[in-house]
């Protein structure tokens, strides 16, 4: 007798389970992929701010003080002058780089708002070149800018120094922002760098740099309402009307007062910059600086006036921003942070008592 096998194969219904438990093994799988992406970008961001604090460190003890947001000679030096980044090329193992600039000349030429003003010629190829360690690799937004004043191309920053608490006025609670042309109560400014000995809050109570998200290089006409929350973190509002104040009790006796900005005029813009970020050779507030007169992250947009302004820290971390601070430890600040807390480590002498951060 012959006997036959009978095959069968799968059934529908077989088919269609098998597919669907697979289909739930990808769902559970895909966070635990996104959360190892993300949790290696947060580790080689920390990894850039923690060479930069080293840098830091490093000019400090060679030339006995930090850099400043240095002013270069010329009619343009005083808002338009070389960054705390350029600086410290040589210290991130960037001395090629480094070496093709002089700072002594002009990083700008021409005159100022007129067509013959543009970024130096000679400075151009080195302002276009992308550093690594200035970029974070969670951000994703291209890394050159061309809409800066002065043209050309700038290659930008995540990274971003502290100019302090944000505070100015007559009041010690207000968030008037900061005037980078004038001492402020935090790190950097333009003019001669401080020592780590001006420090009397503690180095590990300062904060020396932070993360900004890259600008759009673009600028949008629109309603603050109308943002989506990528381009709130990565545009500038120029409000009019509006300023530091710098009365006699004010940031910077002598020049006048001005009228604040408040939260509430960021509905009196309709025009927003997408320069944030945009540079790391200029040393401009928008382009590579920070304030903590709003938290981490803040839902607000960034707003200027006259260069003045209140800047926040901002990354596409879940829940926070990576920080630098002036011992060179490098710390993940959440959004949640005590605002007076946040406002105080970015102080050098404001002898204020911090919370756990």
């Amino acid at each position: 007798m012959r006997s036959s096998v009978r095959r069968s194969g799968f059934t529908l219904i077989e088919l269609l389970v098998v597919i669907a438990i697979i289909a739930i093994l990808i769902g559970l799988l895909l966070p635990a992929v996104q959360k190892v992406r993300e949790a290696a970008a947060r580790m080689s961001s920390q990894n850039n701010l923690k060479q930069l604090g080293l840098a830091l460190h490093n000019y400090e003890s060679a030339l006995g003080r930090l850099p400043g947001m240095a002013a270069a000679s010329g009619a343009n030096g005083n808002s338009f002058g070389w960054s705390v980044h350029a600086q410290l090329l040589p210290y991130i193992e960037q001395e090629n780089l480094g070496r093709g600039l002089d700072f002594n000349q002009p990083l700008f030429v021409g005159t100022f708002p007129t067509p013959s003003f543009q970024l130096n010629p000679l400075v151009q190829p080195i302002a276009a070149t992308p550093v690594k360690t200035f970029l974070c690799p969670a951000d994703g937004q291209s890394p050159l800018i061309t809409t800066n004043s002065g043209g050309a191309t700038h290659a930008a920053t995540n990274y971003v120094v502290c100019l302090g608490s944000g505070l100015g006025g007559p009041g010690a609670t207000s968030p008037n922002g900061i005037d980078t042309r004038f001492p402020s109560d935090g790190m950097f400014h333009y003019g001669p760098g401080y020592r780590l000995t001006d420090i009397t809050d503690g180095t590990s109570n300062t904060l020396f740099m932070s993360q900004c998200l890259i600008g759009l290089n673009m600028t949008l006409t629109k309603s603050a309402a109308e943002l989506t929350p990528n381009e709130r973190g990565r545009v500038t509002g120029n409000v009019p009307g509006r300023g530091l104040y710098t009365g006699s009790t004010g940031a910077n006796p002598g020049f006048g007062p001005s009228t604040p900005i408040v939260a509430s005029d960021v509905s009196l813009v309709t025009s927003w910059r997408g320069t944030r970020g945009g540079s790391w050779v200029w040393g401009n507030a928008t382009a590579n600086g920070f304030t903590t007169a709003l938290p981490p992250n803040s839902p607000t947009p960034d707003l200027t006036a006259h260069g003045m302004g209140w800047l926040s820290a901002r990354s596409n971390f879940a829940g926070g921003v990576c920080v630098c601070l002036g011992d060179g430890s490098v710390r993940f600040i959440r959004n949640a942070i005590n605002l007076n807390t946040w406002r105080g480590m970015a102080t050098r002498a404001g002898g204020e008592v911090l919370n756990d951060f």
